[in-house]
Parts: C-alpha cells; structure tokens; sequence
C-alpha cells in the first residue's frame, strides 16, 4: 500500500506539534456546533493559549527536575541492559511511520461510531497521543511481520481506551480535578484510574483514611500547606538527596514552587475558553443525538498543576530508583521519563481522594507493574522499534526503552499477543479483541440501563 501521498499532505500537520492540533481541532468543533466563526477561532485560540501555558510550565517543571532525578540515579544507580530515553523519542518514532495515519483514520472512525451507537461518551480531541496506539501497532507488527494484526490491535485499542475514559469521567474523576465536561484520553494510560478506583475501595476496608491532601497540610500546618511552599519544601528535599551544591537547591526550590503555582493557572485558561465550546456541544448533542452526554477528550496534561500529582512526581522519583535494585531482575531503571510520569499519576490522585499516602501506595505498585513488564519484554519489544524506525543504533547486548511504554499496558499485552502469533494466529487475536470488546460492550449496557432508571426515578 503506497501511504506517499497522504503522509505528504499529514506529515506537516503531524510535524507541527500539539497545539496546531488543539486550534484546529477545537475550531473546527466550535464551528461544528454552530458557536459562529469568531467565536470559534477565539475559543480555538484561547484553548491553544492555555494549553501552550501548560507545555510551557510542564516543560520548565521537567527542566528542573530531570538533572535532580539523573542526578539521583548517578549518585545511587548502577548499569543496566536498557537505557530510558524517554516517550518523546518514541512518539517521533511513532509519527515517522507510514502507517501512523492509519492508525489515526481508524481511531477516529471508530470513535464516531461509538459515539452515534451510544458505546462511548467520549469525543476524543487528543489525536497527538495516538502515538501509544501506533507504537503498540508497531510491536505487533514487528513481532508477525503482518501489518493488518497490528491495525487490528490498534482499532481495537481505540475502542477499549475510549471505554476507560468514560469509565472515569462517569465517576467524576476529571471534575474532582477541577474539569467539569471533560474526559482525559492518553493510550491505555487510562486504564491506571481504573486500578485506582478499585485499590481505593480496598484501601477503604483497611481503615486508610483519605486525609493527607494538600488542604489537610495546610490546615494542620498552615503555609506549608500552599503549593509554592510544598513546592519549595518538595525541592529542597530532593536538591539534598542529588547532593546539589546549596545554591542549586535553592534554584530546585524556585523551580518546583513556581510550577505548582503556574499550571493550574494556565489550566485556568484552558477551562474558561473550554465552557463556551462544551455548553455548545452539549446543546448541539441534546438536538442530534437523543440529548445524550459528551465529554471532550483531551490531554491529561492539563491537570498535572494538581499539588498532589507534583508532589507524587517527585517523591516517586527515589522510590523509583530503589526498586529497580530491589526487583530481582530488572532490566532499566526510568531515567529520562522519570519527570515525566506524573502523566500517569494524574489518573489515580481524583480514585485516592487526593491523599498523598495512599496515592503514593498506589503508584508504587504500578511502579512494580512497570519493572516486571520491561522485564518480560516490553524494553525488549521497544527497542525492536526503535531500531525499526527511529534509524537508532545500540551495541550487542544492550537495548534502549521509555518508561512510558512500560507503564502502557497495551505494549505488554501486544508484545505478548505479537510473540504467540504463531500459535493463536490471526484468529486468536482477532478472538482475544473480540471477547474483551464484548466484555466492555455487557458493562456499557448495564451503566446506561442504570442511568435511564436513574433518570426514570
């Protein structure tokens, strides 16, 4: 199949980044919904604005931390066969591939469907983290050297991770962030609020209460409880462990306490410019689709100014370290992604009531899942298309993987699938999808027959 012409015409757009995206996508929604052209490139504009705020503080958040973390790993790690170079690398992997717009084309499709069959009510704008979905196309791929069971996996990816989503919009999880309408969609990502909810109901029957959240500090202990203090308490901490010179402390200190204080700002602004198009949509929907619920998928990344998500970040980031030690049998210990997986923390925060304990609790046992999976192949897989792909050279011996892919769990289970293709063969993946899209099909009923009798009450 020749993809020459349609990556011509995408790859400019692909190449331009996120936020081309976000004012497309968002002005093109405005429109669709009839909100009038000036309002609609506005809107499209204000939500680029806010979310450009966001990568900007993010990026600066991860400037700061990302040497600290190195450092850490310096001064306490050791060798390992993989090396974490991070998710960024392996999106441009991801978006180099001929068949990344075809992944993208079926994504969508299956969403629209979803959506005018009553399956999901998620209407997913964050077409830029499509990327997971390709990368996981890729290792199915790679593995059968057949490119319809990887488009297979990925279509069913999008069905599965749109389910998850709704899963934690329904229960209120993105507006206990502070994002009312909205539903976070980042790969399998997603599947992590899940695991929160149902390890928070357990915590539940321990008797952990949930009470050690950023207001229960700042009651009990008064200024320290305010992000910018938190901030510079948290980086202070974590300037000593580097073993950072006093000044470059204080410098961590400055850095963590303005990123606390700066992304729900700019997060603020996505929102607000985010009202007019989600009332809009509501109405637009109310008139076209039996007045049923939308929520407007997008990139987590807004929600990670959360006080309890920074201070996760950081305090995973020796936790981290440590158990790629203690695991026997590790393979890597996350290094570049270190910073950057509060991308998955964010999921679990709204699931544990915001309380630091039993957050941390939490991510610490999906930093376990992450070691085993890199272990049983997922670093393995990841370097296949990093080679593959990204034209990336590595020694005999050695291998190169993002923790990113590690704590996604579609790259398991498609390294797994990939690897037994020649058992279960096209059938058997095409079963395995079928059984599990089945399942989420019987939960899906049952959640709008109880919401009708909820309505009918």
């Amino acid at each position: 199949m020749d993809l020459g012409f349609v990556n011509a015409i995408l790859d400019p757009v692909m190449n331009a980044g996120p936020l081309f995206m976000i004012f497309i996508v968002f002005t093109v929604i405005g429109l669709v919904v009839r909100l009038g052209f000036m309002k609609a490139v506005r809107n499209g504009l204000m939500i680029a604005v806010g979310f450009n705020g966001v990568y900007i503080v993010v990026d600066y958040f991860l400037g700061a931390v990302a040497p600290a973390a190195e450092a850490l790993a310096t001064r306490f790690g050791g060798v390992f066969t993989y090396t974490d170079i991070g998710w960024a690398a392996f999106a441009s992997f991801a978006w180099s591939s001929p068949w990344a717009y075809v992944v993208v084309l079926l994504s969508l499709g299956v969403n629209l469907v979803m959506i005018f069959t009553s399956m999901t009510d998620t209407l997913n704008l964050n077409i830029w983290d499509f990327w997971e979905a390709i990368i996981a196309c890729l290792i199915v791929y790679g593995l059968t050297n057949n490119i319809i069971a990887g488009l297979v996996f990925a279509t069913f990816l999008a069905w599965f991770n749109l389910m998850m989503s709704d899963f934690n919009a329904q229960r209120g999880y993105c507006s206990d962030l502070g994002f009312e309408g909205l539903s976070f969609y980042q790969g399998t990502n997603v599947v992590w609020g899940a695991f929160g909810h149902y390890l928070g109901k357990l915590l539940d029957k321990t008797g952990l209460e949930a009470k050690i959240t950023p207001d229960y500090i700042q009651e009990k202990f008064g200024v320290i409880g305010e992000p910018a203090v938190l901030g510079g308490v948290i980086g202070l901490l974590m300037g000593i462990g580097a073993g950072y010179f006093w000044v470059d402390i204080v410098m961590l200190m400055i850095a963590l306490a303005t990123s606390l204080v700066l992304i729900p700002m700019m997060s603020g602004i996505v929102m607000q410019a985010l009202v007019p198009v989600s009332e809009a949509a509501a109405g637009f929907m109310k008139n076209s689709a039996s007045g049923k619920q939308i929520y407007i998928g997008v990139d987590p990344a807004i929600a990670v100014g959360n006080t309890t998500v920074l201070a996760t970040t950081v305090l995973m980031v020796p936790i981290l370290l440590v158990m790629a030690f203690v695991i026997p049998g590790s393979v890597n210990h996350p290094l570049a992604d270190l910073p950057s997986l509060l991308f998955f923390w964010v999921f679990v925060v709204a699931p544990n009531k915001f309380d630091l304990i039993r957050t941390l609790i939490t991510t610490t046992l999906m930093g376990v899942y992450g070691t085993i999976a890199a272990m049983l192949g997922v670093a393995k897989w990841s370097t296949m298309v990093a080679v593959a792909t990204g034209g990336v050279t590595v020694a005999e011996g050695t291998g190169v993987t993002s923790w990113f892919n590690h704590l996604c769990p579609e790259m398991l289970v498609a390294g797994l699938l990939g690897e037994n293709y020649g058992k279960i063969g096209m059938p058997g993946l095409i079963a395995f999808c079928a059984i599990v899209t089945v399942i989420t099909i019987v939960f899906r009923l049952r959640y709008l027959k109880n919401t009708k009798a909820a309505v009918a009450a």
